[in-house]
């Protein structure tokens, strides 16, 4: 087991993490495995493959579905971590339909680290463009920029989907016989990425 230290206004936060990828299985007698090695068919859920918005973008305004369309919102947060709390709530209160992760095990960071580089948290993505740390000016012109309205247009019965993980967590999976999996064979999850060491900053 690997843990990663994490500096947050003054606070430090520890993530722990596993040292190799695990997979759960389930056999039809109910008897759960842990094992290293994935079974036959096992296919990875891209991270936050269920994460979307309840109310479909094409029920938006015309001016915020534009900007959605060309410079999506996806933001990472911490948990206990204010300057994320600033951002996020910056954008609730523009009414920015964003995609959110939350970035609190280990897996999550060694899978940010990759994508994004150098990390300081919280992180906005608007299409090709970053924004690191948070600066309430700073993000207010990129936003403008983007062509997102300064104050909320969302329709009344838009609800933001929960913060995902960035590493899907594995869920226990029974076998199916409509899925195709035949009675006897385990079902698989996918697996959780290896932690990285180091840390970054808020």
């Amino acid at each position: 087991m690997t843990s990663l230290a994490i500096q947050c206004g003054g606070w430090l936060l520890l993530l722990a993490g596993s040292a190799s990828a695990q997979y759960k299985l389930v056999g039809p007698d109910g008897r759960v495995t842990y094992t290293d090695r994935p079974p036959a068919g096992a296919a990875a859920r891209p991270p936050g493959a269920a994460n979307a918005a309840t109310t479909p973008a094409a029920e938006l305004p015309y001016t915020l579905r534009q900007a959605t369309v060309r410079y999506p919102a996806t933001f990472y947060a911490a948990p206990n971590c204010g300057p994320c709390d600033s951002a996020r709530a910056l954008l609730r209160q523009r009414g920015i339909p964003v995609r959110e992760f939350s970035i609190d095990r280990a897996e999550d960071v060694a899978e940010l680290q990759r994508r994004e580089g150098r990390i300081e948290l919280p992180i906005l993505r608007l299409g090709a463009q970053r924004l690191q740390g948070f600066e309430a000016g700073d993000w207010q012109a990129t936003l403008d920029a983007a062509g997102y309205p300064r104050t909320s247009q969302l329709p009344p019965n838009w609800r933001a989907a929960p913060a995902q993980p960035l590493v899907a967590v594995e869920a226990e999976v029974t076998p199916s016989r409509e899925a195709g999996v035949s009675a006897g064979r385990p079902a698989a999850v996918a697996p959780v990425l290896p932690a990285a060491s180091g840390s970054f900053r808020f």
